[in-house]
């Protein structure tokens, strides 16, 4: 079967878009509810301050975090469970929060901008957030 030149154009166009930035979008939403597994790792440098070893945090460098965080991201996005996800790898208690314009949380913007069901990715300063929003 051969497809028209326009179809394949079509198809090449879709196969290498690229993923939506779920932290740019031009009206983000007032509230969103949002689980989150959050993926820490044990240095905490602070500017001018020798290295911290938290010990309530897991023993993995910062490329160990980014790599599950990067592996739990994709099984978000493929429709796992979050709250197993949660229960099995998070750092913070395992259920929903809801972020509004005035929260103080690293992945404020990021959520604010997430479609209903939509997975994202977050570092801030101490860890990995990957999110998906669910209200």
């Amino acid at each position: 079967m051969k497809l028209p030149g326009a179809w394949l154009v079509l198809m090449l166009a879709c196969a290498s878009a690229p993923t939506r930035d779920p932290g740019a979008c031009a009206t983000p939403a007032d509230r969103a509810e949002i689980l989150q597994v959050q993926v820490g790792w044990n240095r905490m440098d602070a500017p001018g301050q020798p290295p911290v070893i938290d010990v309530q945090r897991p023993s993995r460098d910062v490329r160990q975090a980014e790599s599950l965080a990067n592996d739990l991201l994709a099984q978000c996005r493929k429709g796992a469970s979050m709250e197993s996800l949660q229960d099995r790898y998070s750092e913070v208690p395992a259920g929903s929060v809801v972020v509004g314009r005035q929260a103080k949380v690293p992945f404020k913007a990021v959520a604010l901008c997430l479609r209903k069901t939509e997975c994202a990715l977050v570092r801030s300063s101490v860890a990995f957030h990957v999110l998906k929003r669910i209200g």
